[in-house]
């Protein structure tokens, strides 16, 4: 259990994170339970880790997507050309159509990336939740715990485990207190997108996501 926790631990260190992840499963495959809360911690950040790569990914194909998306004025005015002049009609709706299709390849391509991100968070999760259970005492178990709960956007059980790690270990009161202004601003902007149908729009899911 010990040598691939340390495998896990090197390879996390080094950013290796398949690697960090594979060496934490064979640790908890040993079932060697003094060691299964540290090791939940740990993959749970390897798999934050991965969360954030992806997202950083995520970004670079929403700012290219951005720059491929035509303005309006650019479509109204190729549809003018293609009204005066019938005999090129067909190449520039051609050439619509096929940005079209370019724009929603790209666009399916950002909604697995963003899938990806989630599917990282959502373990992550998973494994810090079950690390606070076997380690109550531990205020890094919880500050872990809120950190992930707080990319996915469940702001009030962040806050929540936020505040066990305060009440666990008192001298935190300073490093979280930025971090509860920033949880709190997060609320601002997401009641912001509640009142545009976030939960059924997937687009300001992404968008909610990008800009972290």
């Amino acid at each position: 259990c010990l040598k691939y926790k340390y495998k896990g631990n090197a390879h996390l260190e080094a950013n290796e994170i398949k690697e960090a992840l594979d060496s934490y499963a064979y640790a908890l495959d040993t079932n060697y339970k003094p060691q299964e809360g540290i090791i939940l911690l740990m993959r749970a950040t390897a798999y934050l880790r991965r969360a954030y790569q992806h997202q950083q990914t995520l970004r670079d194909l929403v700012f290219q997507f951005r720059n491929t998306i035509p303005q309006l004025s650019t479509i109204q005015l190729a549809y003018e050309q293609a009204t005066k002049h019938p005999s090129i009609a067909n190449p520039i709706l051609n050439r619509i159509i096929d940005t079209d299709v370019h724009i929603q390849k790209e666009f399916e391509g950002t909604k697995y990336r963003h899938g990806l991100y989630q599917y990282a968070l959502l373990h992550s999760a998973q494994d810090a939740l079950r690390a606070t259970q076997l380690l109550p005492d531990y205020s890094k178990s919880w500050l872990r715990a809120g950190q992930i709960l707080n990319e996915l956007w469940k702001l009030n059980e962040s806050t929540q485990y936020y505040d066990k790690a305060l009440e666990v270990d008192p001298s935190l009161d300073e490093k979280l207190k930025p971090i509860m202004e920033k949880i709190a601003k997060r609320q601002e902007l997401l009641n912001g997108a509640r009142q545009y149908g976030w939960t059924q729009d997937e687009t300001i899911r992404i968008a909610l996501d990008v800009v972290g």
